[in-house]
């Protein structure tokens, strides 16, 4: 193997490029060279870079059953790119990327009805976390078992789903669609289309929205209080029955609705 197909292959791996660029690059080369084009980019390494796709990725998926899963915008990279014990997967025209935190010869120790249990080599701390960097115009669907999730930077829709834990969205810029069955829900960004829901079945709701943002907001709770300020700083507070604000022209819609928790949205 020449130095140039080297250097391009280590690259791949490392994550500075994608598969789909390294291709690419393979593919110039054979050109120059006169010979056919490359039809494959290297294997991808669990925890270390994404997996090769047969063509460029439209949307990116993250599946976590334990653990933290964060999901950062990067601009550079074409798809996604993953760090953290992981697989990736091509399923169509989405990129699925699965948090893998425990491998086989992970071990750990715990006792049950007075007898010690030891499985060899568990490294709890430092073999959970995983972080996902990707293109931020790509929509993002994500499903977390239980752990914290936090998605830093991504335009594109969100669709997120958490059964325990809690989950963060910061500078959001798309509809976003966001459930946590127990735990609070976090976010901060600028809705001027589409239909957005959140939900949350028990837990805490805060939603601050750029004043810059179109929107017609609905939030109502079951058992909680729904407090919504605006950007002057006036405050409407009420209970299970909910409150209807409009942000702006209210070009889109926000659907808001807390179970066993209260609810706060503010727009500054």
């Amino acid at each position: 193997m020449d130095d140039k197909k080297r250097e391009i292959l280590n690259l791949v791996r490392a994550g500075t490029i994608s598969a789909e660029e390294g291709a690419a690059r393979l593919d110039a080369l054979a050109a120059e060279a006169g010979s056919p084009p490359a039809t494959a980019a290297a294997p991808a390494r669990t925890g270390a870079a994404t997996a090769p796709a047969p063509g460029p990725a439209k949307s990116i998926k993250v599946l976590s059953q334990f653990g933290s899963a964060e999901v950062v915008a990067d601009s550079s990279v074409a798809t996604a790119v993953a760090e953290g014990p992981h697989r990736a997967r091509v399923d169509g025209d989405t990129l699925v990327i699965e948090h893998v935190p425990f491998q086989e010869e992970d071990t750990f120790t715990f006792g049950m009805a007075g007898r010690r249990i030891e499985i060899n080599g568990f490294d709890f701390k430092t073999r959970r976390n995983l972080k996902v960097r990707m293109n931020p115009d790509l929509p993002l669907v994500a499903s977390v078992q239980a752990g914290s999730f936090r998605v830093e930077g991504v335009h594109g829709p969100i669709t997120a789903e958490v059964q325990a834990g809690s989950c963060t969205v910061n500078d959001f810029r798309a509809p976003i669609n966001v459930v946590a069955q127990a735990g609070s829900v976090n976010a901060f960004g600028r809705l001027d289309s589409g239909m957005s829901k959140v939900r949350c079945e028990m837990g805490s709701i805060r939603l601050s929205l750029d004043k810059q943002s179109s929107v017609k907001i609905t939030a109502r709770t079951t058992m909680g209080k729904v407090a919504i300020e605006d950007e002057s700083g006036e405050r409407a507070i009420a209970g299970h029955g909910g409150k209807e604000v409009t942000v702006g022209a209210g070009a889109g819609t926000l659907d808001i609705e807390g179970t066993m928790g209260n609810v706060r949205v503010s727009v500054a």
